[in-house]
């Protein structure tokens, strides 16, 4: 998973700096006893903000209470344009009594187009048929993955998948990871220039809010990284919007 990290990583960079149109990437590095945190972030025209995080911590695992190392690796994409989605990413691999891989792949719709939606549905479908895994089983499981019952709805598309596999699965992992990036870009590379309106910025920035308040209120990992010493800074290098407004 090391060299499936480095590579995927390499391909998100990559993609962040091509739209756009910048070499400039931030790095930070984050040491806690419980292991570390690190972040590359891009900022630009079109992806307002993109980042990637690698997180590797030797702690317990707050549902079981078992001694666990997470190693993790993340996507988080604000792009500019309301019609692209917000992409997000979180590959883990848990080791302890048992080798798994967890996480999620999906999207925030904003004001996506259903056919750009079905296009990366498709692509991971696919992905977990060849596999022979059951892609509704893993996508039903995203169902309401970013909501709070203060909400009427989730804010997460649930058209990826969630990643409750075991270590014989780290084939279709890697290929699911790899697929959901480039899928992404391919709706980025159609949609950067589309037309929106004040509406939908509107709606952009609602969502934003929505991404914050879920985070800082509900989200376990955030509270688990808090307990760990993560500093805010680094939360929100990593995960928070780059502007939001009420």
């Amino acid at each position: 998973m090391e060299a499936f990290f480095k590579q995927l990583n390499r391909t998100a960079l990559e993609g962040f700096k091509r739209f756009n149109k910048t070499d400039s990437v931030v790095h930070k590095k984050w040491k806690v006893p419980a292991g570390i945190w690190e972040v590359n972030a891009v900022r630009g025209r079109i992806l307002e903000k993109a980042t990637t995080c690698r997180i590797i911590l030797n702690t317990k695992n707050p549902l079981t209470g078992e001694d666990t190392t997470f190693n993790v690796f993340q996507i988080k994409i604000y792009p500019a344009n309301p019609k692209i989605p917000i992409m997000l990413c979180n590959i883990e691999n848990r080791i302890a009594k048992d080798y798994i891989f967890a996480g999620f792949l999906d999207v925030v719709p904003v004001a996506a187009r259903k056919e750009d939606l079905k296009f990366m549905q498709n692509k991971v479908r696919k992905i977990t048929e060849k596999h022979t895994k059951n892609y509704e089983a893993l996508r039903v499981k995203l169902k309401n993955m970013y909501w709070m019952e203060s909400w009427q709805k989730a804010l997460n598309g649930e058209i990826g998948i969630r990643l409750e596999l075991g270590s014989d699965q780290a084939a279709l992992v890697r290929e699911a990871g790899q697929t959901w990036i480039e899928s992404y870009f391919e709706v980025v590379e159609k949609r950067k220039r589309e037309q929106f309106t004040e509406k939908h910025s509107a709606l952009m920035n609602a969502v934003r809010a929505r991404i914050m308040e879920y985070y800082l209120l509900k989200d376990l990992s955030v509270k688990v990284a808090q307990q760990l010493g993560i500093p805010l800074d680094a939360l929100t290098m990593a995960h928070f919007a780059p502007t939001i407004k009420y």
